[in-house]
């Protein structure tokens, strides 16, 4: 994806991508389970268009997931793209004069004229004051609050997506480490403070490919490259709950034709 596409777009394709790796359903099958294309799909889960929105549902449905998250990434990817998101709000237009009455003898102010202004004016206060005071204060809609995108920390986001939870996203996380193997493949051990997590990603992997995050004293978790765009792309494994005291032991491993190669926050490798 480019740098120039919103962040929003970038996060909504993350979380299409994360979905169907959990169908385990390569482009192909997924446009024979939907009304789109296997190249439409290839252009939504890369960024290079926005989806309609009945396509994210579809995918949450093969996914088996509640669309409610991916659904309000896709309401602000769409406000983003279309460029509403940042389009100042209308003025509201200003109310005509009234127009000036012609001259006439004013008519003599008894005491039943007096009364009669008294209650006009309390007419007039009455919805002034239910309104706050301004007819702009009771016409201005009450902005929605942004859906937050971090869901988990520590332990409750072990097993979860980091792209799908925001761990991976805004603050951007750390790099512990970084290993390039044969063909261009690059592993990274990434660190999300926020989230209190870890976990590995891959890039430029081979259609097979293993990659896995241990932690010690944790079960490991890994993602496996399943078809040519996970080999095009980048794909990270599951999150593992990681305190600054585990990120010394903490251990990507590239599976590839049964061999395994792993490496350390330190640069060890081992097998």
């Amino acid at each position: 994806m480019t740098s120039d596409r919103p962040v929003e777009c970038e996060r909504l394709a993350a979380a299409l991508r994360e979905l169907r790796a959990g169908t385990g359903l390569s482009l192909a099958a997924l446009a024979t389970k939907t009304p789109y294309s296997k190249s439409s799909w290839e252009r939504y889960l890369n960024g290079k268009t926005l989806p309609p929105r009945a396509a994210v549902v579809a995918l949450c449905e093969l996914a088996g997931e509640d669309p409610a998250r991916p659904v309000a990434l896709w309401e602000l990817a769409d406000a983003a793209w279309s460029g509403r998101a940042a389009a100042p709000p209308p003025a509201p237009a200003a109310p005509p004069a009234p127009e000036e009455p012609p001259a006439r003898r004013r008519p003599r102010r008894g005491p039943l004229a007096g009364a009669v202004g008294v209650l006009a004016a309390a007419a007039i206060a009455v919805p002034l004051m239910a309104g706050g005071g301004s007819g702009e204060d009771t016409a201005r809609p009450t902005p929605s609050p942004t859906p937050s995108l971090q869901g988990c920390h520590g332990s409750t986001c072990t097993g979860k997506d980091p792209e799908r939870y925001g761990c991976g996203a805004e603050p951007p996380p750390l790099t512990l480490n970084r290993h390039v193997f044969a063909g261009r493949t690059a592993i990274k051990i990434r660190y999300g403070a926020v989230c209190g997590a870890v976990w590995a990603r891959i890039d430029l992997g081979e259609v097979g490919d293993r990659v896995e995050i241990v932690v010690p004293h944790r079960p490991p978790l890994h993602s496996e490259v399943r078809d040519e765009y996970d080999a095009q792309g980048s794909l990270s494994t599951p999150m593992v709950a990681a305190g600054r005291r585990d990120l010394a032991g903490v251990t990507a491993c590239l599976v590839r034709d049964g061999v395994r190669q792993c490496f350390g926050t330190d640069g060890a490798r081992g097998g």
